[in-house]
């Protein structure tokens, strides 16, 4: 088996390609910015509150699958496993949740922001505090989502990520910033069909020089990459059924029930009835997308299970392998591995487009509704704000790329990332549509415990990571079939591969790293979700409950209704008859 430098590189057809896909992009932000302007805030943030099923579900899809997906889920694959795929388990969970519970509230209430919630529900201190975690959390995610891509591209034109980072934000940042949710809508659909070809392709042509499915599967078989039923209870154990489940239910619950971006695309759609279609067919598209990036990690473990391209040198990190096995094979099929990272490329930017342009409105809307509450601007000039909000947001997270190269693999840190705040986040919402007793201290009081002791989690993790002294190794690797593997270069790089054959993979860590830092990183999220909820209603058994008499009954769960006070249980209040009235 040799392995080249050689295999890393593009042809001109592959330059065709994406130049092809980032022009497209760039055209339609293009038309609805000169030719089809949306001048209103709700054309802007709503795309007019018509805006069909399929375009705003394959928007969802591709604003929560990155390129970290792409790129970060078959090297998880690859070196720790299938155990990832009990997600499918885990998403069929936050469908009913979501659909259920979460999505007709929201959908009633008709809000401008998702944030006006917890105005509603509790005060403007709690509307104030949940925006501002989402936009923190939107600061150091996004430079992460940004530098997949940007990393990809450089391993395949030897264009350096600084200079990379710069070009495709500013594609996105533009049709972003000038063409509001349409422009990010249909971007997306037209993205998605790239990732989805490019994928299609990979996974076909690769099983066909493997020699099949079947052994692509018996390979990985021989290779302890089969697994998915580990039962372990240990929270300490980095992938079992038990933390990949509740970790990516929690995950994905936050994502689908309460992110703003999600919220927003419910609301652009005219009835409960398609939101609802909405929300099944996004998780239709997350069964496709995760099995299809699943079966590359066991298609890439086929194909390099004898020689492992890090360990020879030809790599520097296993976050590359995915990009170095479509640029191989692409020797035979010119412009295969450019309509593929043309995927990775549309993937970032539809999540990146999603994000920028949810949290735009959000912080408009929240924060001068809050601290501004007489100051009333034209829509031009609400325009103009939100545009200034989004642009300065997408510089903000281009010059944040650089910090995240020594974080580790890739996909582990986008989710560890996320736990910071969609713990507490999701916390909140839950409090308020659950909880009729909770009350804003409590409220605040588990968000903020929540928050701090995440981060404490969290930061101190990713420190040990750094230095080295938490490390994750993988199942095991070989240098056997490399054609070269009795030369001194490959003998010395035997430090480099793992040995691991049994269930599960090992955390090492120092004798200094506490225990709990070693916590399985899809219990972030859960950990935090579960503080704050725990916290919440214990401050708000402890403090003055609501007024029930103000508590108005479409901001619960109609599944609540039957425990509020008996006068509300028949009542039905329309969107201008709410009074923001704290409930402290």
């Amino acid at each position: 088996m040799e392995l080249h430098q050689s295999d890393l590189k593009f042809t001109w057809v592959d330059y065709t390609v994406v130049s092809a896909m980032l022009l497209l992009s760039t055209l339609v932000g293009v038309y609805y910015t000169f030719f089809n302007r949306q001048n209103t805030f709700e054309d802007y943030m709503l795309g007019g509150k018509t805006m069909g099923v399929f375009p705003v579900s394959m928007s969802l899809v591709a604003s929560f699958i990155s390129g970290i997906t792409l790129l970060g889920l078959p090297t998880e694959i690859y070196l720790y496993g299938t155990q990832y795929s009990v997600i499918n388990f885990s998403v069929l969970g936050v469908l009913i949740l979501c659909i259920t519970f979460y999505l007709p509230v929201f959908y009633k209430l008709q809000l401008n922001s998702v944030f006006e919630y917890l105005e509603l529900r509790f005060d403007h201190r709690v509307r104030i505090l949940g925006i501002s975690m989402y936009s923190f959390c939107l600061i150091i995610y996004l430079p992460a989502v940004l530098y997949v891509p940007s990393l990809a591209f450089s391993q395949v034109t030897g264009v350096p990520v600084y200079v990379v980072t710069p070009i495709i934000s500013t594609i996105c940042i533009f049709y972003t910033t000038f063409g509001g949710l349409k422009a990010v809508l249909w971007t997306d659909t037209l993205q998605n069909v790239f990732t989805l070809a490019a994928m299609i392709f990979v996974l076909m042509t690769g099983c066909m020089r493997l020699g099949g499915i079947r052994e692509v599967w018996n390979i990985n078989k021989e290779g302890h990459r089969l697994e998915l039923f580990n039962m372990d209870p240990d929270p300490f154990a980095r992938n079992t059924f038990w933390t990949t489940f509740f970790g990516y239910l929690f995950m994905h619950l936050t994502n689908l029930a309460v992110n703003p971006a999600a919220i927003q695309r419910y609301l652009s759609v005219p009835t409960l009835r398609q939101a609802r279609w909405t929300v099944f067919y996004t998780g239709v598209g997350f069964y496709i997308i995760m099995n299809l990036t699943t079966f590359l990690g066991l298609v890439l473990y086929a194909r390099y299970h004898g020689c492992d391209p890090v360990a020879a040198g030809v790599i520097k990190t296993h976050s590359q392998l995915v990009l170095m096995y479509v640029t191989e094979i692409g020797k035979s099929y010119p412009g295969l591995a450019g309509l593929f990272l043309s995927g990775v490329l549309s993937a970032a930017l539809s999540s990146v487009s999603s994000w920028l342009n949810s949290v735009g409105g959000s912080m408009y809307k929240d924060f001068m509704e809050v601290f501004y509450p007489n100051v009333h601007h034209s829509e031009a000039k609400q325009s103009r704000i939100i545009k200034a909000i989004i642009l300065i947001l997408g510089i903000t997270s281009v010059l944040l790329v650089f910090v995240v190269e020594r974080l580790g693999q890739i996909l582990q840190l986008s989710v560890t990332i996320m736990g910071v705040e969609y713990g507490p986040m999701i916390s909140l919402f839950t409090l308020g549509i659950f909880f009729p007793r909770v009350n804003t201290k409590g409220a605040i009081a588990g968000a903020i415990v929540s928050l701090i002791t995440s981060c404490w989690i969290i930061f101190s993790a990713q420190y040990y990571i750094m230095i080295g002294k938490l490390q994750f190794p993988g199942k095991i690797t070989s240098l056997d079939q490399c054609s070269d593997s009795n030369d001194k270069h490959f003998k010395s790089n035997v430090s480099l591969l793992f040995n691991y054959t049994g269930v599960g993979s090992p955390v090492v860590a120092d004798n200094s790293v506490l225990q709990i830092y070693q916590l399985s990183y899809n219990y972030y999220i859960v950990v935090g979700t579960l503080i704050g909820i725990v916290v919440g209603l214990g401050v708000s058994m402890c403090t003055k409950p609501p007024d029930s008499a103000k508590l108005n009954p479409d901001l619960f769960s109609t599944y609540v209704h039957m425990f509020l006070p008996r006068k509300h249980q028949q009542l039905q209040l329309h969107r201008g008859e709410y009074m923001l009235t704290p409930t402290s």
